[in-house]
């Protein structure tokens, strides 16, 4: 079923293909918006959300995700038409996996960041609980170095107290070194469509 209100209107959402490395990308032309973050933050249920419909495989066990899963996505938000790619890229942090693994993963994600054309925009996912850790700065560092867009959505709300939530996501914005207003929100029974305004606005 798709997610529809006054603003947003997801036509259509499917799953493309998995790539384990760079060269086994098929050719696309879209512009791709990707989605990172720790381990367990939630990334299968937001891609879900943003397409308003259950595509994305989500898991109680962290560290499933190890492949670049693109997920092709068209829509309206605010009268403005969207056609564009999401890139589900593998979770970071994860201690259960190997070192070679977790080696591989990182290698992965830095040279896609760096050198994917079609990149336009990284969604960088934080649990709303806690501040950013070394690692999610350092990708914000990677995509500021590669001058691509990199948007920091706050996840789980949803398990906080609404009287939490700007306190909640002022520490995440800080922890960025960013303001209160650059940073969104998501959760349970939240509208992703602010996320894809701001996503669209920025493509």
């Amino acid at each position: 079923m798709s997610e529809s209100s006054d603003l947003l209107h997801i036509k259509n959402a499917e799953f493309l293909f998995g790539a384990p490395t760079l060269r086994d990308i098929r050719r696309q032309t879209a512009p791709e918006v990707a989605i990172i973050g720790r381990s367990n933050v939630g990334k299968s249920t937001f891609v879900n959300r943003l397409c308003g419909r259950r595509i994305a495989r989500v898991s109680g066990r962290p560290g499933c995700t190890q492949e670049l899963n693109f997920y092709h996505v068209d829509g309206v938000v605010e009268e403005n038409a969207f056609d564009l790619n999401l890139v589900d890229m593998p979770g970071f942090g994860f201690a259960r996996l190997s070192k070679e693994e977790r080696e591989e993963i990182s290698r992965l994600t830095v040279d896609y960041l760096r050198n994917r054309k079609q990149l336009r925009t990284v969604i960088l996912l934080n649990d709303c609980r806690r501040r950013p850790e070394t690692d999610e700065v350092a990708i914000q560092r990677i995509c500021i170095d590669a001058g691509v867009h990199c948007l920091i959505v706050a996840t789980k709300l949803d398990k906080e107290k609404r009287s939490q939530h700007e306190r909640l996501l002022k520490d995440v914005a800080n922890g960025f070194g960013l303001e209160r207003g650059d940073i969104l929100g998501t959760g349970e029974s939240m509208s992703p469509a602010n996320i894809w305004s701001r996503v669209v606005s920025l493509l």
